[in-house]
């Protein structure tokens, strides 16, 4: 059974990242499965901040020599226990590199390692956002498992999308899957985004009401559905039984992290 590395990607910055990547680890707390959260937004950690409880790491992803190998952080955590990874903007170029020059999606790598890595693709529904999609997919010849996630938060009809017959003979001929992402109402998106909440914890907060938890708890229960059904965590260990978390590296101080 393969830890798997869950990147949420989009190359881009305000496209939803950082909410499906709470909705990720929000469904890995409520079925007990085993994850590290790392946060590669070392500017703006926001989703780290919102979990602190659970000792989510925040790694800086940056491209000098120096530091380029602090990236390994993420490999060598899954070597333990899944692990889920916010990905910043402009993080594209950075992650294909390291995976494509440490071999880390050939089979042969695959089986002597027991990681595997997947893409959670946020997509905007522009062309530039489409074709993103399309480069990183075929950037590593279908090696790298892809979830198209078309965030209906920030684009609400995408019916453009059956006259772009690229990706609809991508997606057709890699059987790649495809979710759609729904729109939390802006209200509560707001409430949870200015006060830095997890959703669990907006759940509990007083000035919560109960009618935004309603809309809160339909937003993650459809939310859960489709991650369910993409069934990239079928196979996901439970946090019941715990690895050699001792083995894991230990982190650089966080503090002195900076993006060059």
């Amino acid at each position: 059974m393969p830890n798997r590395i869950h990147l949420v990607d989009g190359e881009k910055g305000g496209i939803g990242k950082s909410m499906f990547t709470c909705v990720l680890v929000e469904y890995n707390q409520k079925y007990d499965l085993l994850y590290t959260l790392i946060d590669g937004d070392s500017k703006n950690a926001d989703v780290q901040q919102r979990y602190p409880e659970h000792e989510a790491q925040i790694v800086a992803l940056v491209e000098d020599e120096e530091n380029f190998f602090d990236i390994d952080i993420i490999f060598e955590t899954a070597l333990e226990t899944p692990v889920i990874v916010n990905l910043p903007a402009r993080a594209y170029g950075i992650i294909n590199k390291w995976i494509d020059e440490a071999g880390l999606v050939s089979p042969d790598f695959l089986e002597k390692s027991g990681v595997d890595i997947c893409k959670w693709f946020l997509c905007s529904g522009t062309p530039d956002s489409i074709k993103m999609f399309m480069d990183s997919f075929n950037c590593f010849e279908g090696q790298l498992k892809h979830v198209l996630v078309r965030n209906f938060g920030v684009c609400k009809d995408w019916s453009h999308m059956q006259g772009h017959n690229d990706i609809l003979q991508l997606i057709s001929k890699h059987q790649i899957p495809v979710i759609d992402f729904p729109k939390l109402s802006a209200k509560e998106k707001k409430f949870i985004e200015t006060k830095r909440l997890s959703f669990s914890q907006a759940m509990n907060h007083p000035d919560f009401y109960l009618i935004s938890q309603q809309r809160l708890h339909t937003f993650l229960e459809e939310s859960y559905s489709l991650i369910e059904n993409v069934g990239l965590f079928n196979d996901a260990p439970n946090r019941l039984i715990q690895p050699n978390l001792d083995a894991i590296p230990p982190l650089a101080k966080q503090a002195d992290k900076t993006v060059a």
